[in-house]
């Protein structure tokens, strides 16, 4: 049998053999190629994966972020809303109360680099509004304490007018009634002693209101700049996050010049304001009724 056999495989052509050998090595290259080429997009298909993976979770970042941006800067723009009396308190922090939720997804997708500053920067933010409203409030009494002055000069600059109408009346009815008559003056120059008084009160009031009101102007914006240099780590902390550079030391810098020039601005106002701080401020109603005393 052996013999049969090796004598068949001696009768195959030479050729036949290369054929053979020839398809092997084909088969074999078309294997090894398709292997590598099944690795490639093996390799392709996980690195597209990753990346749409990265960009679903940098669009994540990006939102939260943007949000979170918008809510502290609601937050610093209440600083100085502080100052303005005429806004009721509910309506100061309003707006950053409404958007501060945004503050806490950070904390979910951020990097521990970037959680850190943002909550020391909420936690001052905090701990401000607290002792501003204190301040604020010793403020708005003392400007209620000069409305309630203003209500009450108001009143007796109405009583001074019936009491001319009366004296009016009096001299166009021709009686002669010296009794009536000295009681209408007496009554006329009382209601006049009540208004030059409650003037002159008001005036004290104001004169001391006005620097306390500028300082605390002052102050609002002090705090604005300590709350934007907090914000500076914050910032470079999430641009680094989106692979966004930023020149820390030269945002540092304009941040430090823009201040300045606001702090400056300020105590130009503060300074021509107080040229006429020792002019009683007296709404025109009252200056009337002042008018009227002289």
């Amino acid at each position: 049998m052996l013999n049969t056999i090796a004598q068949l495989l001696d009768a195959i052509p030479a050729s036949f053999w290369g054929v053979v050998v020839g398809s092997f090595c084909s088969i074999a290259g078309v294997a090894i190629t398709n292997r590598a080429s099944d690795k490639r997009l093996r390799a392709q298909f996980e690195h597209e994966r990753e990346s749409k993976t990265k960009d679903r979770e940098m669009a994540l970042r990006k939102e939260v972020f943007l949000s979170a941006a918008e809510a502290v800067a609601s937050g610093m723009n209440s600083i100085g809303r502080f100052a303005n009396l005429d806004i009721p308190n509910d309506q100061i922090t309003q707006p950053y109360v409404e958007k501060a939720p945004a503050i806490s997804k950070v904390h979910v997708i951020a990097n521990i680099e970037t959680i850190l500053p943002l909550a020391q920067f909420t936690s001052r933010l905090g701990a401000l509004y607290l002792e501003l409203f204190a301040k604020r409030h010793e403020l708005i009494n003392a400007r209620n304490a000069i409305a309630l002055v203003d209500n009450q000069v108001e009143q007796f600059g109405k009583e001074r007018d019936r009491i001319l109408e009366m004296i009016k009346q009096h001299n166009i009815e021709g009686v002669v009634d010296q009794r009536r008559w000295e009681v209408l003056q007496d009554n006329f120059a009382f209601e006049q002693n009540r208004i030059s008084d409650g003037l002159a009160h008001r005036a004290q009031l104001a004169a001391a209101l006005q620097p306390k009101h500028l300082e605390f102007m002052r102050q609002c914006l002090s705090h604005t700049e300590q709350l934007g240099a907090m914000l500076i780590p914050v910032l470079t902390a999430v641009r680094r996050e989106l692979d966004l550079p930023l020149d820390e030391a030269a945002y540092r810098q304009a941040m430090v010049e823009i201040y300045a020039q606001q702090q400056q601005a300020i105590d130009g106002f503060i300074q021509k304001f107080m040229l006429n701080a020792t002019q009683p401020i007296i709404p025109p109603d009252l200056a009337h009724e002042a008018a009227q005393g002289r």
